[in-house]
């Protein structure tokens, strides 16, 4: 075999086995919205002085939002997010409570077993708040 044909196999043996490699999704990358696998409406139940009171977690497409009765609302919108781990999510959107509102606040979602618990960056001592069920 000559030298030009050995050249011409190995490019052509590069150029069909470099090609059929497939490429896998970057985790590492931000994506619009919210992740399927959290959507839905969420709730846990607490007692406080004999009162049964109820907080409610509702993840939708493009925004999460959190409700209590005698509380203001509290919202992220605008929100991007990427797997961390499995069923660990960050999040990052713009943060609204009642007159408050914080661009680029970062929370993370963790689903297990049916539930989910969430946890933002900036809570002092960084711990997830309760698990809510659907």
């Amino acid at each position: 075999m000559s030298k030009f044909s050995k050249i011409a196999v190995t490019a052509m043996t590069v150029l069909f086995v470099g090609g059929a490699v497939s490429t896998t999704a970057d985790a590492a990358t931000w994506h619009k919205g919210t992740p399927k696998a959290v959507r839905g409406s969420w709730k846990r139940s607490y007692n406080q002085n004999g009162t049964k009171n109820t907080i409610r977690f509702k993840v939708k497409a493009k925004s999460i939002t959190q409700s209590r009765t005698g509380w203001a609302n509290t919202s992220l919108t605008n929100v991007k997010y990427k797997k961390v781990s499995a069923g660990t999510y960050k999040l990052k959107g713009t943060y609204h409570n009642g007159n408050l509102t914080k661009k680029n606040s970062h929370m993370k979602v963790k689903k297990s077993h049916g539930k989910v618990t969430y946890k933002f960056s900036w809570s002092g001592s960084y711990s997830y708040l309760g698990w809510y069920h659907k």
